[in-house]
Parts: structure tokens; sequence; C-alpha cells
């Protein structure tokens, strides 16, 4: 997966003059939590929401006045904004961008192509990826499977699913603590899970966990 299939391309741009009380509203109007700033069309940087806390003081403190209040207000977008902020381009695996996050504590990346702003990466965004990866959204029976590391072992496994004619909605695979397995979860969707299970274990694999998700029924 890549980030152009995950990144949100509609976004809301502030310029670098504008007033950081305008930011802040725009942000919240729009249940936003980051916004970029750019001037002339290009990038020069992003506001997030604690960059507006730190730079605002809060209404609800006796010991500011409104004269300093006023004068917060005023302060230009650009004297707070994070700066050259750090980017990936719309090809750029999904993976690379979440560990790029991870390391950095970042909440977000930018998306530039040709040196045009395209989109923004978020967690929210990541998380999607990973409900879709995992098959979460859909209803169906969660299998996991310890297997030989060997291409032939996940050849087989394949063959059992092909034979039962399920449909596979997601998997992942996790090493194991010994070097000779690995950890296979799978979800999938098919009329006879109980010959699935049958047919895992006369192939020899190892099932450690199975769980049926119970259809709702309506009266």
């Amino acid at each position: 997966m890549f980030v152009k299939l995950w990144m949100t391309s509609n976004l809301l741009t502030v310029s670098s003059k504008q007033p950081i009380i305008e930011v802040e509203q725009l942000m919240r109007a729009n249940r936003i939590r980051r916004v970029p700033v750019v001037d002339d069309g290009k990038l020069v940087g992003i506001i997030s929401r604690e960059d507006l806390y730190r730079a605002m003081p809060s209404i609800f403190d006796p010991s500011v006045s409104p004269e300093n209040l006023d004068q917060a207000s005023r302060i230009e977008a650009g004297s707070i904004m994070t700066r050259s902020p750090v980017t990936v381009d719309p090809s750029t695996p999904l993976e690379e961008a979440a560990l790029l996050m991870r390391t950095h504590k970042f909440g977000s990346l930018l998306v530039m192509q040709d040196d045009h702003l395209v989109g923004i990466i978020t967690e929210t965004n990541i998380f999607d990826a990973f409900l879709e990866v995992l098959g979460a959204k859909k209803q169906g029976a969660r299998i996991e499977l310890k297997i030989d590391r060997k291409p032939a072992a996940f050849y087989a496994m394949m063959q059992v699913f092909k034979k039962c004619n399920m449909t596979i909605l997601g998997i992942t695979v996790f090493p194991d603590f010994s070097e000779e397995h690995q950890l296979v979860t799978l979800k999938v969707q098919g009329e006879n899970v109980e010959r699935l299970i049958d047919s895992l274990w006369d192939a020899g694999l190892q099932i450690n966990r199975f769980h049926t998700e119970e259809r709702e029924t309506k009266e």
C-alpha cells in the first residue's frame, strides 16, 4: 500500500500572515488538529493545535487581561508555525511513512508531488489502513496459524483455503519466537468454517486461535 491510497487530499490551508485567532477558528470549525501554511502556492510550514495552545493565553486564566488576549490573537501564523516540515510523496510505501511518524513522533506528514502540496497522511489514515488490512470492518472468522517459514508451508495453507472455497478478507504475518516458524492471522469468510478447521488440522497446520463473529439477527 502507498500513501496516495490513504492520504487526505482536500486540504484546508492558511497563509503565514493570517492571525492565529483565525487559524484557531478554522481548525475548531472543521475539527482538524493541524493545518498547512501556504504562501503563493508554496508550502512554508504547518501549525498544530499544540502550537496554538502555546501561543494563545487561556481565556479562563484570571491573570490574563483582555488586552493581552487581543494582542495574542493578532499574532501571525508564520511566527508560530513549524518551518520546513518533513514531507513524503504519494508513492511512498505506507509502512515507511508510518515508521517515519513513529520514529520522530509526528502526528502527520504532508504529501508533496513536484513541489506541490497534494495531501496529508495522518495517524487516523494509518489506523484506517491497518483496519482494512486486518479485515476488521468485515464480518467473518479470525484464525491464527503457526506455520513453517518455508514457502511450501504457506502454499499448503493457501491450498486448504482454496479447497474449502473460503474468501480471505485480511491477512497478516508476524514473526514467532523461533526462527523456524511464523504466525499467520487471517480473516476469512465462507459457508463451512468447520470444514476449514478440520482441513487445516488434516494438512498438519497448527491452529493457535480461532474466533467466529456472530451475526446480528433482526426480529
